[in-house]
């Protein structure tokens, strides 16, 4: 597909329907039957975290100790208490809370729960703060995070006064347990797997509907689990608008142009500015 840059322009205006972008946008949101979300990598907010010491310090130590599976915890607290990404999404959801939607996030904090967003109307192809499994893969080592698990690790992490070991050990091969997302060479699909099916399932609902399709802050670390996939559904969608907020990738395909708005905004920003959504 070839990304075209006149449709990212800022300021750019849709003739047809004869209004501006964030006013066709916001039509668009009242009118669509569905509504497909994707969250990346800009609510990460590594920009924001490489300012930080604590963060710095905190992942500069992970590294040397090869626990880079804790990195999303280090990042969560920072975020949570000092970010914008969850105002940001408390500000999404409130928008869209009671439409029929679906978000797929690739993102690894807990920042969707923070905001709001169900846990059933969501699936993280990444890993999250939830869950934990053996180092090895093991199958039956798949298991839930208990919150004194994770404040004892982040104090850890901090602290870096002891190693960050209290996720306990397999139960089949005895190895060490770690948090379960993509950091891991073995990492377990299997703990997200069961939204993934309930996301798939919806996803098969949309075709022919009136689907508003909204991609935010998503650049090309994984472009299999949002950006290609949802340029594909747009494409077979004829009933379907593409949305594409981003400050750096905001270009659109050729395919997409005739129905699609892009922003050359970053995300947050755009979430939080004034009189959007």
């Amino acid at each position: 597909m070839q990304y075209k840059e006149k449709a990212g322009t800022p300021g750019f205006f849709h003739e047809k329907a004869g209004m501006c972008m964030e006013e066709r946008l916001l039509e668009e949101l009242r009118v669509a039957d569905m509504l497909l979300i994707g969250i990346g990598e800009e609510f990460e907010e590594r920009t924001f975290l490489d300012t930080q010491p604590e963060y710095r310090d905190g992942a500069e130590y992970l590294e040397q100790i090869g626990r880079m599976d804790l990195l999303p915890l280090l990042a969560d607290g920072i975020i949570r208490d000092r970010g914008r990404a969850v105002a940001a999404l408390e500000r999404l959801y409130q928008t869209v809370k009671d439409k029929n939607f679906f978000l797929i996030s690739t993102c690894q904090t807990d920042i969707l729960n923070y905001a709001g967003f169900p846990r059933e109307r969501t699936v993280t192809p990444c890993g999250t703060l939830e869950k934990k499994q053996c180092v090895c893969g093991c199958e039956q080592s798949l298991a839930q995070v208990s919150d004194s698990e994770r404040t004892e690790l982040y104090r850890a992490i901090t602290g870096r006064d002891r190693e960050p070991g209290m996720l306990g050990i397999c139960p089949e091969c005895h190895g060490k347990m770690a948090l379960n997302n993509i950091y891991l060479e073995k990492y377990m699909e299997s703990g997200y797997l069961e939204n993934w099916h309930r996301y798939t399932k919806w996803l098969q609902g949309t075709l022919n509907r009136r689907l508003c399709i909204l991609e935010l802050g998503v650049n090309l670390d994984y472009p299999t689990v949002i950006r290609f996939p949802f340029e594909k559904t747009a494409y077979y969608n004829q009933k379907a608008l593409f949305v594409r907020v981003n400050g750096r990738l905001y270009h659109l395909t050729e395919e997409l142009h005739e129905r699609g708005i892009s922003m050359a905004k970053n995300a947050i920003d755009w979430l939080l500015a004034e009189d959007i959504l």
